[in-house]
């Protein structure tokens, strides 16, 4: 594929990726410390460590993700990106859950499903 042999679109993919490790790191942890040692409901814990996650990748996208500066439409744009991809996550989660499967393993099923997407939204409609 052409796009593939792009340097500068090669070179995303890969610090999407450590910001996407990073991130999901961070959801799992929390995860983790919410659910097995606060004894947070798995619902709420979710929302929170995604929600605080979502908050924070706005600003690292824009630096170190797509090297651009702000602007009010771009955060306009990811807020409303914000807002959707929020409600997606959360109904696959809890559609997950409801289906018995381990908090853990839902969530990683709702980060496989949209991490791609979150990116092909995030380079050609929020920060473009």
């Amino acid at each position: 594929m052409k796009i593939l042999k792009n340097k500068e679109f090669r070179s995303q993919i890969i610090r999407y990726i450590l910001i996407s490790i990073i991130g999901y790191g961070y959801v799992f942890s929390s995860l983790y410390l919410m659910v097995t040692i606060f004894k947070i409901d798995k619902s709420i814990a979710f929302m929170v460590a995604y929600g605080i996650w979502y908050l924070l990748l706005y600003f690292i996208q824009l630096k170190l993700l797509f090297k651009t500066r702000h602007k009010k439409n771009k955060l306009i744009k990811f807020c409303i990106f914000l807002a959707i991809f929020y409600l997606v996550a959360n109904l696959l989660y809890n559609l997950g859950i409801y289906l018995k499967l381990d908090y853990i393993v839902s969530t990683f099923i709702t980060i496989l499903i949209l991490m791609p997407l979150r990116f092909i939204v995030s380079k050609y409609y929020v920060y473009n």
